[in-house]
């Protein structure tokens, strides 16, 4: 596979675009900053910014295609852990302890909580989020899951039959209005449309372009729904021609990843901003706003907001060199010895099933 550099650049991207959205915009407007107000020209632009997540989630279906056409359930599973854990790990300690200083009614955590979030599942099990942001990796390790439930059902050879069929099932449900069913709609017509993507890199047919233009309808159909809603509860105007404009560019991106002469580009700190981003994400929207309603007035809040984005890359910066590169070795170790051997115990016994009938017939 070749360097994704341009890849790199879209998840640094997206992470601006979804904090400028949270600082500017969101934070002040469900009161979690309480110091400053709007600048009006500026949020007519950063308004858009959630879009950004979306923008992961495609990015998320592009790569994780390409891990689990490589890799044994056990090598994806303890993949993706090292990659989602240690940082959000300390997220929720760093998170959380301005929070306890900070946060207030609006940002206010306790013990239980904090507990619970370590897990990561606290969607499912009735707990709220030491941060917002943290919704959205309820979409990705489901994704994952998905993925490695498949490659645990020996589906390995035929990942690409399945997200090629993934649009084409999402489609019938739209029409049939089942679309809330698991995988069917929502948020996962981002990660489908990456990993079609994915697949079109290397095989351009009619099998791969039509599901593509189906999911492209569906995505910014859905964006579009989510828009409506957001107007509902915020009483904010959004166009409908910015966000299908914003969700095809997304599709032009990958158009431009997948061609040969980009791939070939050495874009500079490519990979530093591809590494920041996760971190990035994980630590800047309650901090943020505690840190900007802090310090930040009417008058200097300019300055605020570019301290605020400076100690938050800063954070990401350390949290990347010495969480994620430094103890790379025990987490690897760490989740090989425990979610590792359960995957393989999973994954080892329909042969050790099928072994044991074997011994029975002779």
């Amino acid at each position: 596979m070749r360097r994704l550099e341009l890849l790199d650049y879209g998840r640094f991207f997206a992470a601006v675009m979804v904090l400028l959205f949270h600082y500017t915009f969101n934070g002040i407007l469900n009161g979690k900053i309480s110091t400053i107000t709007h600048i009006e020209p500026l949020i007519e632009i950063t308004k858009y910014g959630y879009l950004g997540v979306e923008l992961f989630f495609m990015i998320s279906g592009y790569v994780i295609f390409f891990s689990a056409k490589n890799r044994s359930p056990t090598q994806f599973a303890v993949s993706r852990a090292v990659r989602l854990y240690p940082s959000y790990w300390f997220a929720i300690i760093f998170t959380s302890f301005f929070s306890l200083l900070w946060g207030g009614e609006k940002m206010a955590v306790y013990f239980t909580q904090i507990l619970v979030n370590l897990t990561m599942l606290q969607s499912w099990i009735g707990f709220s989020h030491v941060d917002g942001v943290y919704w959205s990796l309820a979409y990705e390790i489901s994704f994952y899951a998905a993925v490695s439930i498949a490659l645990l059902a020996g589906l390995q050879k035929h990942l690409e039959s399945l997200f090629i069929i993934w649009p084409l099932l999402m489609c019938a449900a739209f029409f049939l209005n089942m679309e809330h069913l698991p995988y069917l709609g929502g948020y996962y017509y981002y990660f489908s449309a990456g990993a079609l993507f994915a697949i079109l890199k290397e095989k351009r047919n009619f099998y791969t372009i039509f599901p593509l233009l189906l999911i492209l309808g569906l995505c910014v159909t859905f964006s579009l729904g989510v828009a409506e809603v957001k107007t509902l509860k915020q009483g904010t105007v959004y166009s409908a021609p910015i966000i299908a404009g914003i969700v095809s560019t997304f599709f032009v991106f990958f158009l431009l990843q997948n061609n040969v002469k980009v791939q070939s580009l050495r874009l500079p700190l490519s990979n530093t901003l591809g590494a920041l981003t996760y971190p990035v994400y994980l630590i800047h929207a309650h901090f943020g706003y505690m840190f900007i309603s802090q310090f930040a007035t009417e008058k200097n809040k300019q300055f605020i907001y570019l301290l605020t984005v400076l100690i938050v890359i800063s954070t990401a910066f350390i949290m990347h060199k010495l969480i994620e590169l430094r103890l790379s070795s025990l987490w690897k170790w760490l989740f090989k010895s425990t979610l590792g051997q359960v995957i393989t115990v999973i994954d080892n016994f329909p042969k050790k099933l099928k072994i044991a009938y074997k011994s029975y017939l002779n």
